[in-house]
């Protein structure tokens, strides 16, 4: 299941592991008015460091969001790709086209910061 009803369009990025746990905090503490708690961000987290397995596409669930007082969901995936000992995440998070724009745009963000 790519994508769910209530969130048809999906924003993507390649993550270190290390940046996953500082960019959910932030979108859920300087995008949304309320985003995935601090249980919720650790579980993502440590499931993705947990994991051993090339090429596992790990679904994380819908979450309740507000995003400019409206209620939303967001559904979250992770694709875990081990080589040697590094380990890539591709992160898809999926929502409404107008939040699936503005989490894109913070995607972009980190990946300029990168270049720096």
């Amino acid at each position: 299941m790519v994508g769910f009803k209530e969130a048809p369009y999906a924003a993507g990025m390649n993550f270190d592991v290390e940046e996953i746990e500082p960019f959910l905090n932030h979108l859920s503490t300087s995008i949304l008015d309320t985003g995935l708690d601090q249980k919720e961000i650790k579980f993502i987290q440590e499931k993705i460091e947990n994991t051993n397995e090339h090429n596992q596409l790990i679904e994380f669930g819908i979450f309740d969001v507000t995003y400019k007082g409206k209620q939303s969901k967001i559904r979250i995936q992770a694709e875990v790709d081990i080589e040697d000992e590094d380990k890539e995440v591709v992160m898809y998070i999926y929502s409404s086209q107008e939040l699936v724009d503005i989490i894109d745009k913070e995607m972009l963000k980190v990946e300029e910061q990168r270049e720096f």
